[in-house]
């Protein structure tokens, strides 16, 4: 496609277009000069020089007319006109500017010292704690959630409700939480628990919640967890301080529970039903060798005991089931025998059914867990559950509202809360640090935090965090004496404690939708993570000395802004259908589960459930942070050494891109499918958020060794964006190395009166032309400003491309100069042109004028591609 012609240094062609720039052109404005559109289009001499010494002997006239020729008829595509108006950056209409209030935010700033922060007790940080009571007695670190308990238990919600989110989200803890305030009996005495209640959320926020529902309820808390599978007869032991109660009853030994209004008459009439519980309940606590034949017996207890507090107390009762999942998960993973694991699972099933169905003793059921087991054990019989999930409240989808988005994971508010108070009260440096240096810290903390474990999301609410995480990362500070010794790339806090073995088994005939699916989830992520750095709330703030409160809540208040294309829709949109089960099969080989391979929507599926994919819009799926995102790597990296394909995850994406094989006119098409899926592009987007845009999309490159560096000080001023070989790459095939300088421009519409106009089809040949200018100005500005820097910086590299781009909305114009390293016999390296082959020679024999320029009759939005005097040019009009 290339040729070394015209490589003489010496050519009379000089400009963007031609040869001979390795004279330093005169700088006509200083660094950050822009060039303005009046002298752009006017006739000045000195333009009509730079326009000559561009093409040689051509007019501007005429370049418009030979280029537009012959750049016209090029098949591509573009949405309507109108997608493409408006005079917002796509950076600020993606956010979701929700109010910092407690109907969206998991905290209330008012009632907290009027700061946004979660209310924080206690000074130890301790992990797998559990029970309300434990944290008090230890004074463990506890984030205060309970406000959420007020929409747990919302009469709104359905009689039982499911909740499926990822591990380490800080279930246990928020059920126990909700099991010490709803308990009439309670793992605490009343008094005290009540005074630790008044302490928190939902008394400021719910008082007459609180009010009405403080201890008023007989709770039944279940742990499948440790219950599952076969030790399933141990599960009633948690009903024991209700069998206590019972056997004082009978025994009329219960002065202890006076303040709990018993119907003294009610035992009279029931102590033989009451007997009876006691023992079932003994029977099971005994050495007996369970078997499915017990199941019915067993299952009568939770209900029978729901039944006789009813009686005794007035109250039905809330059953509260952590980890429901987990006997029919293991059953699925571990149990071999087939009919074992149908016995395990309708064993449960219908201990659950018994319990939460058609019971006119139940006030409310509330079942926890990870994976959704509905279609996999479960059955149907418990069909009266609503499901929630961690998209469910998303705008679209069938349920409007979530109850636990505030239940589970910390929010940036409980972050910045846990951050404020160890730095300010426990760091041991804190004594010897400034308060400016602490200031940099604690908001460096912050950004770290986002980067490496934000990134999921429930129902409506942002920002939320993985409490694990969060709090092994405060642990660590204990050990830190400054940020340079926080290391995020070695933590793998909420990694490490599981595992991805069981969907590590794939079939060969779903390798390719395994590729496409990771594929696409490596490069969305990489592309938001860069976009987010330039972009968005937090962007705004990172460059502050400190980060305070009110910008926590405008960060914690707003949705993160994504980048804006996904260019493989398809693969988009088959991964959120999956992952929200909105496809017909849904897991019809889950029962191989930990037995034969797995289909990859199913192993999307299952990750999707863990945490590993999350929710982004009810249409779109991706990888919360960057430790999921090493973990996926890693995860694909055996998958496709075992199925003998090629690990690297990236490389379709590399090979569409083109700039990894210094393919500039495949790049072109790929840049111009993503530009032309960005909504709200305007007039008066920023030539900065452009910049945004092409570093986000060629971020992805940098796992094959490159490096992406913005506003980079040259000799004479900063060069929007560079993309070169970072230190120690190491080139592992035969693909040339190139070092791409890009300087960019943008078209205000400043030529033509009303947007209206300028988009009309009679008008885009003139706007066109005007991009094509600036892109031209762009690479004048390269040479004359930052070359000899350039080449020296390049010496290492195979080729050099020189490229000027002019923005217009969602249309760009791109003018390429490659350049390949040539060394003489004295060791002197220089530069020469590398010639596009093909397009056109222009000269003064052409007759322009009679050529014509049919551009209104051209499709609106097209990419046309064309090479001029061995340039690469590429014009979306």
């Amino acid at each position: 496609m290339s040729s070394e012609e015209n490589a003489d240094p010496n050519s009379k062609r000089r400009g963007p277009l031609g040869g001979g720039h390795e004279k330093r052109l005169r700088r006509e404005s200083s660094e950050h000069q822009q060039l303005q559109p009046e002298s752009l289009s006017s006739n000045s001499e000195d333009n009509s020089r730079l326009w000559k010494d561009a093409l040689g002997v051509c007019t501007r006239s005429e370049v418009d007319n030979i280029l537009y020729e012959a750049l016209d008829g090029s098949p591509s595509c573009q949405p309507d006109d109108s997608l493409a108006m408006g005079g917002h950056e796509p950076g600020s209409q993606a956010v979701d500017a929700h109010p910092c209030t407690p109907e969206n935010r998991s905290s209330q700033p008012s009632a907290f010292q009027g700061s946004p922060r979660t209310r924080i007790s206690g000074r130890t940080i301790q992990l797998g704690l559990c029970g309300w009571a434990n944290f008090i007695d230890e004074d463990a670190t506890f984030v205060d959630k309970s406000a959420a308990i007020a929409d747990i238990m919302s009469p709104d919600t359905a009689e039982v409700i499911s909740g499926m989110y990822p591990r380490r989200m800080g279930k246990t803890t928020f059920l126990q939480t909700l099991a010490s305030f709803l308990d009439i009996i309670g793992d605490m005495p009343r008094n005290q628990r009540e005074k630790q209640f008044r302490k928190c959320a939902v008394y400021d926020l719910h008082p007459e919640f609180f009010e009405e529902n403080f201890a008023k309820y007989p709770v039944i808390m279940l742990d499948f967890k440790t219950s599952c599978p076969k030790s399933f007869k141990d599960t009633p032991s948690t009903t024991k301080k209700h069998i206590t109660l019972l056997r004082q009853l009978v025994s009329g030994t219960y002065d202890e529970y006076e303040h709990l209004n018993i119907d003294k008459r009610a035992v009279q009439r029931e102590k033989e039903f009451i007997a009876s519980l006691i023992t079932k309940f003994d029977y099971f606590q005994s050495a007996v060798d369970f078997n499915t034949s017990h199941v019915r017996t067993l299952s009568a207890i939770i209900p029978g005991i729901m039944e006789i507090l009813y009686r005794i107390l007035g109250r039905r009762s809330v059953l509260i089931v952590d980890e429901y999942d987990a006997p029919f998960m293991s059953a699925l993973c571990h149990v071999k025998d087939a009919k074992e694991q149908a016995d395990i699972q309708q064993t449960y099933s219908e201990f659950l059914c018994r319990s939460l169905k058609n019971n006119d003793y139940l006030h409310k059921g509330i079942l926890v867990g990870v994976f959704d087991v509905r279609g996999v054990g479960l059955g149907s019989g418990l069909n009266n559950v609503e499901s929630y999930m961690a998209h469910s409240g998303f705008a679209g989808t069938r349920l409007t509202e979530n109850p636990f988005q505030r239940a589970f994971g910390f929010t940036i508010n409980d972050v910045w809360g846990l951050i404020n108070d160890y730095v300010d009260n426990q760091w041991p440096c804190r004594a010897t640090t400034t308060s400016l240096e602490l200031g940099h810290f604690k908001r460096d903390l912050l950004v770290g935090c986002i980067q490496h474990f934000d990134g999921y999301r429930i129902g409506q609410v942002h920002h939320v965090f993985n409490p694990y995480a969060i709090l092994c990362l405060i642990r660590e500070l204990r050990l830190v004496k400054s940020l340079a010794d926080v290391d995020y790339s070695r933590y793998t806090f909420w990694t490490e404690t599981g595992s991805m073995k069981v969907v590590e088994t794939i079939k060969a005939s779903s390798a390719h939708d395994l590729s496409r699916y990771c594929e696409y989830l490596s490069s969305s992520f990489l592309r938001q993570s860069e976009y987010r750095q330039h972009q968005g709330p937090l962007a705004e703030h990172m460059s502050l000395d400190f980060i305070d409160d009110a910008a926590v809540g405008s960060i914690g208040s707003q949705e993160q802004p994504q980048f804006p294309p996904d260019v493989d829709k398809e693969t988009r949109e088959e991964l959120a259908d999956i992952c929200m089960v909105r496809l017909g099969d849904r897991f019809h080989d889950m029962q191989n589960l930990g037995h034969e391979p797995l289909q990859a929507s199913t192993i999307m599926r299952l990750l999707y459930q863990a945490g590993y994919i999350v929710p982004i819009a009810k249409d779109r799926v991706g990888i919360p942070n960057s430790e999921v995102h090493r973990a996926l790597e890693q995860f694909y990296e055996r998958v496709a050494t075992q199925l003998k394909i090629s690990t690297n995850l990236l490389e379709s994406i590399h090979e569409e891109m083109g700039i990894y094989k210094c393919d500039l006119q495949r790049f072109s098409r790929s840049l111009h499918a993503c530009m032309v899926n960005i909504p709200g592009l305007g007039e008066e987007t920023s030539e900065r958020f452009y910049q945004t845009i092409l570093s986000s999309y060629l971020f992805p490159i940098t796992r094959s060794g490159y490096a992406i560096h913005n506003e980079a000080m040259m000799e004479n001023g900063r060069a929007d964006t560079l993309l070169f070989p970072a230190p120690g790459y190491l080139r592992l095939d035969s693909t040339p190395t190139s070092y791409y300088i890009f300087e960019l421009k943008r078209y205000d519409g400043s030529t033509t009166p009303t947007s209206a106009a300028r988009t009309a089809m009679g008008n885009r040949r003139k706007v066109a032309r005007y991009v094509f200018r600036q892109a031209m100005q762009a690479q004048t500005q390269i040479y004359e400003r930052y070359y000899p820097t350039l080449a020296d910086k390049a010496r290492k590299c195979d080729l050099i491309h020189v490229v000027g781009v002019s923005f217009w909305m969602n249309r760009f114009c791109m003018i390429v100069t490659k350049r390949r390293r040539a060394e003489g016999a004295n060791g002197v390296i220089s530069w020469p042109v590398v010639l596009y082959e093909g397009g056109m020679e222009i000269d003064d024999s052409v007759d322009y004028d009679g050529l014509g320029d049919r551009l209104e009759d051209a499709e609106n939005g097209i990419l046309r591609e064309i090479v001029v005097n061995g340039h690469f040019v590429a014009l979306t009009i």
